[in-house]
């Protein structure tokens, strides 16, 4: 049982659970931004090995998605450079080593990114257990 001098008030037990539940929905956006960095570091990834790979499928059938689980066969004939999207629906044609290096940049900067929002996953999760260990020694 709590001592007197734990005890929280009504009103700073009705403060804990608000701060509870902030801390709740920040840790779930968190998660869902973890998640969406994860998966863009997949793809990220997959677009390396392919360009590190390029001289491989010069002549070579390959499936091309198009959306939607939908695909097209072609056959690759020029592996001098990439297409590379640059947001907003647009896409510039690099050279292969030039995409080579924009790829490798853009995994630095999700993983950096990625190690960003680890972090202050870890320090939100620190604030809810403080939360809830006080809510449940309040009791």
């Amino acid at each position: 049982m709590a001592d007197e001098d734990d005890r929280i008030s009504p009103h700073g037990m009705e403060e804990l659970r608000y701060m509870q539940q902030v801390y709740q929905n920040q840790y779930s956006i968190l998660t869902n931004s973890l998640n969406i960095v994860l998966r863009e570091l997949q793809e990220l990834n997959t677009a390396q090995k392919t360009l590190e790979n390029i001289d491989l499928v010069e002549g070579k059938d390959t499936l091309t998605g198009i959306g939607g689980d939908f695909y097209l066969v072609g056959r690759i004939h020029n592996t001098k450079s990439a297409l590379v999207g640059i947001g907003a629906g647009y896409v510039v044609e690099k050279e292969t080593d030039s995409a080579k290096t924009h790829v490798a940049d853009l995994i630095k900067k999700h993983t950096d990114e990625l190690n960003k929002l680890t972090k202050n996953r870890r320090e939100l999760e620190n604030a809810l257990m403080e939360i809830s260990y006080r809510i449940e020694n309040s009791r």
